[in-house]
């Protein structure tokens, strides 16, 4: 018998341990692409959120570009179940940034806006934050998005 699960040096067989796949906790996985994608986006708003002046800024930016690159990179390949969590990444980034945009342009015509510009921004961060959050359960779970192309849930 060549099998190389068995150990033959002994009369007793045993097996040897398998040996570990895809390392780094987790992270080279559907599973572990799924929930970093959502954590990143979480973490975009959240910076965008509670830090708008552009030093830190930039920081949001770049978590986000992170989460664009991870969610549009494994959209077409994996999992069924993790490709709908790709596009529903994509989906929440989008839109929460265009929203968040254009609220934000509204400034530029005069501070009568604040107000408004400032409870589009907590509703965004709301909207991704339930959007995100049952991503991120739904991903750890291995469960598909029902609607990934949807604008709410």
């Amino acid at each position: 018998m060549n099998d190389p699960n068995f150990d033959n040096v002994t009369p007793f067989r045993r097996r040897r341990p398998a040996p570990r796949k895809g390392g780094g906790m987790g992270w080279k996985s559907h599973r572990g692409k799924a929930l970093m994608a959502h954590g990143l986006t979480l973490g975009a708003f959240a910076i965008y959120f509670f830090f708008p002046a552009p030093p830190i800024s930039y920081l949001g930016l770049a978590v986000g570009i992170a989460a664009v690159a991870i969610a549009a990179g494994n959209r077409d390949d994996g999992m069924p179940w993790a490709r709908t969590h790709h596009e529903h990444v994509l989906r929440t980034l989008i839109i929460g940034a265009a929203v968040w945009t254009l609220s934000s342009l509204l400034l530029l015509f005069g501070s009568g806006f604040l107000s408004f510009v400032v409870w589009t921004r907590i509703a965004v961060c709301v909207w991704v934050l339930i959007r995100s959050g049952v991503g991120l359960i739904l991903a750890s779970l291995r469960k598909p998005i029902p609607h990934p192309r949807g604008a709410l849930l």
